[in-house]
């Protein structure tokens, strides 16, 4: 080839240059689509690699939710289990010294008394004898709870369809329901008097109670007859059995409507507690994130819309988690075991002077007594017994019931706690994990 014709293809415009210069941009082309199908390909592996965790490794909400509503279930049942039966002998030696009329018991009944009182029955009769009549506060109880369930479903109809006919027919319906919602007080006043005397007659000084009465369940069954037909007026026993009878249904009432009212004043007051500490946490992790997002610069505009969606979901669920029986049974039981002893110390002279009138004339008691009603009761409880003191016998046991019922509640903290991490322990379930795996999962995607 001549020099002019090397220069020539060496030129401006020549076919060799335009020729290389389209080889160069097809091999660039070629690069980036290399590039970008490998991207592809990465970004299709980590989207399946974070969905494997936070899909087939991420336990599902209602399967957790169901979990932890069984066990919470059996928390507080056992809780209430546990409450009932280790508060029993207790209860049952405290009632025992309330019905029995001592002079000047302030001073002897202290918390060491009651641990000495409780201890001896033990070795003298075993275990059984720290249980008199357990469980028929509890059939009491189940009887009540099915008589009123019963009572309203009847009752809400004829009052929905007196209410139709006229208000005054309507409001006699009303009045004739809490007259049959009162009416159960008939059957469980004798069940709870001959409980209360098995209680006394298992005392372990000789000098307090004259005889065992009731020997075996054909003599309970016999004494319960009596005390039920012993409500009909010519009955000779019938004025004696009004006599605790009366105060016994009105101290119910005021003790029930006391006792709603402040388990609901308590729980509301722990509710709004926990709503505001929820907030406030909520607010601060609000604030921070905003914080460092302004920080570092970012600009946050359809990305402050996804995260405040992402919150409120995440908020939502954990709200819904936080619904469970899991975590809602504990402030339930707590409130209801406070209200319980709050009650109780406030109605305790008022149960004194009852459970003294309830024993009266059954036989149990060495020297029997002779009050002629409920003042007469509180008159000669007054004088004869040492003034205000003599109304808060046992009250050294009272605080051991107090104690146990504090010793309950801390154990069924730990259980709770305990369960808690259970359910959260990473190899069981790992939610942290699973829940970052999906925040990195919609990032992703």
């Amino acid at each position: 080839m001549t020099l002019s014709a090397y220069l020539g293809l060496l030129s401006l415009g020549s076919t060799i240059q335009t020729r290389y210069n389209v080889e160069c941009q097809q091999e660039e082309q070629q690069e980036l689509d290399d590039l970008r199908i490998m991207a592809q390909h990465i970004s299709a592996a980590e989207i399946d690699t974070v969905s494997t965790v936070s899909i087939h490794h991420a336990p599902s909400e209602r399967r957790v939710e169901v979990r932890e509503n069984i066990t919470g279930v059996v928390l507080a049942i056992g809780t209430m289990v546990a409450n009932y039966s280790l508060c029993f002998p207790i209860v049952a030696a405290r009632h025992r010294l309330q019905a029995i009329p001592t002079l000047h018991s302030y001073q002897r009944d202290t918390p060491l008394y009651g641990i000495q009182t409780l201890l001896y029955t033990y070795r003298h009769g075993g275990i059984r004898r720290l249980y008199p009549g357990f469980g028929l506060g509890l059939i009491g109880q189940t009887l009540s709870a099915t008589y009123e369930s019963g009572l309203n479903q009847v009752m809400s109809t004829l009052i929905v369809s007196a209410n139709k006919t006229s208000s005054l027919l309507g409001s006699l319906t009303a009045l004739l329901a809490k007259g049959l919602a009162l009416f159960i007080n008939v059957p469980l006043y004798p069940l709870y008097r001959n409980a209360l005397i098995l209680r006394v007659q298992q005392s372990s000084s000789s000098f307090i109670t004259s005889h065992i009465v009731i020997h075996h369940p054909h003599d309970f069954i016999r004494l319960y007859k009596q005390d039920l037909r012993a409500f009909w007026p010519g009955n000779v026993h019938h004025r004696q059995l009004m006599n605790g009878f009366i105060p016994s249904c009105v101290l119910n009432l005021i003790t029930e409507k006391l006792l709603i009212y402040i388990y609901r004043h308590l729980f509301q007051s722990f509710s709004n507690n926990s709503n505001v500490t929820t907030t406030t946490t909520t607010t601060t992790t609000t604030a921070a994130a905003a914080t460092e997002n302004h920080s570092s610069g970012e600009l946050v505009t359809s990305g402050a819309g996804h995260t405040s969606s992402t919150s409120l979901t995440s908020s939502n669920a954990k709200k819904k988690r936080e619904s469970t029986v899991l975590h809602t049974f504990y402030p339930e039981i707590a409130c209801g075991v406070i209200s319980s002893i709050i009650t109780r110390a406030l109605s305790y002279p008022v149960e004194t002077v009852i459970y003294k009138l309830m024993v009266q004339d059954t036989g149990v008691l060495a020297v029997n007594t002779n009050y002629r009603g409920f003042f007469d009761c509180v008159k000669r409880t007054w004088y004869e017994e040492g003034g205000w003191k003599a109304f808060y016998p046992g009250w050294g046991i009272g605080v051991l019931e107090i104690g146990m019922g504090y010793l309950i509640l801390e154990a069924s903290w730990w259980a709770y706690r305990a369960t808690q991490w259970k359910l959260q322990a990473p190899g069981t379930s790992d939610t942290r994990a699973v829940r970052k795996a999906r925040k990195l999962r919609e990032r992703l995607l």
